[in-house]
């Protein structure tokens, strides 16, 4: 098998030696805050833990020493895989008193994290698609929520245990590392996973022919891209609407692809969601200004981590922060029906 540096056998060898890593959004934010110095001080005769990391640079965060202690056990958390991980945070507050600063803060920190080669984040393209058939002059398409290569890596095979094996025997996983991977695994999004099983069909499922088709790639980390770390600011409740956050279907790609059941006709980087899907933040910034339906969307995209357009699926691995002014929380909490969307 081919040991180029852009093969899916190469990276999974890079996991296995250590110098990539496997890691979902909850745990890089975590690892990212308390590898830096934490210190305890006394703020207004109570003890509490101050993170270096939120105090650095020039403008840095001032104070907020409970807002910051709770985003951390939130994060760490979830990290750990607690219920914290079907939550969104939200910093609720007065206008001006940094809750947008804190968390534009902690996205730049955060892109600044995944820049060291270490923590990069990758993912995978299919090239030569023009030669699966049905996906006319399209010649290469890259995974729409920019999962990780070790996602496909799990998902090779259609029997779990072959995976299992496969990891085992040509990367030289060991069963313990094996189990660690498998805390992070998901399926195959939509469209990746179609494609996937277009390719197994093709080369009759000789997995060293299907790994021809596809290239790893690392994730743009281009703030203006909205790539890793995104935002999406409350608009007016008319020119709003869920294709913001999800996609929507694209004319272009329908021009190509022939065959009408395929989900890769829906384009999700359209949306904000999917630009954030492979381990990284989304910043709602005044969650509750938006329409109720636009706020339902977030619900769901919290509670089962995944994007859905019309019956597909594509998981997501992303750690969403918002914020809001007090007055529309509190004209939020004061509607009953909205009780399960207060409890994420």
């Amino acid at each position: 098998m081919s040991n180029n540096a852009n093969t899916l056998h190469h990276h999974l060898e890079e996991v296995k030696k250590g110098s990539r890593c496997f890691e979902n959004a909850f745990q890089g934010v975590s690892r990212m805050i308390l590898e830096s110095k934490i210190e305890k001080v006394v703020v207004n005769g109570k003890t509490t833990y101050d993170f270096s990391i939120f105090r650095e640079g020039s403008k840095h965060v001032i104070g907020m020493y409970d807002e910051i202690n709770s985003f951390v056990s939130y994060v760490k958390d979830a990290a750990e895989g607690g219920s914290s991980k079907e939550m969104a945070f939200v910093l609720v507050g007065e206008p001006g008193n940094g809750k947008t600063f804190l968390v534009e803060f902690l996205s730049n920190k955060y892109r600044t994290f995944l820049s060291q080669d270490k923590n990069r984040k990758y993912t995978f393209r299919f090239v030569d698609t023009d030669k699966v058939g049905n996906y006319g002059k399209i010649t290469s398409i890259e995974s729409q929520t920019y999962e990780d290569p070790m996602i496909l890596a799990m998902n090779l095979f259609d029997d779990p245990d072959q995976n299992r094996e496969y990891l085992a025997r040509q990367i030289g996983f060991s069963d313990k590392e094996i189990a660690t991977l498998y805390e992070n695994y998901r399926p195959l999004g939509a469209c990746s996973g179609y494609i996937w099983n277009d390719i197994r069909n093709l080369t009759n499922g000789a997995m060293d022919e299907m790994l021809k088709f596809i290239e790893i790639t690392p994730v743009p980390l281009t703030e203006s891209l909205g790539t890793v770390t995104g935002k999406y600011p409350a608009k007016d409740k008319i020119t709003s609407s869920s294709v913001d956050l999800l996609g929507e279907e694209s004319i272009q790609r329908l021009l190509h692809i022939s065959d009408t059941n395929n989900p890769y006709r829906f384009d999700l980087r359209r949306g904000a969601l999917a630009r954030v899907a492979g381990g990284g933040i989304h910043f709602s910034d005044e969650i509750y200004k938006n329409k109720k339906d636009l706020v339902q969307v977030y619900l769901g995209v919290i509670q089962n981590r995944s994007i859905e357009i019309d019956g597909y699926k594509w998981p997501i691995d992303t750690l969403i922060v918002a914020t809001s002014n007090n007055s529309e929380f509190h004209r939020f909490l004061s509607e009953k029906e909205e009780a399960p969307i207060v409890d994420r």
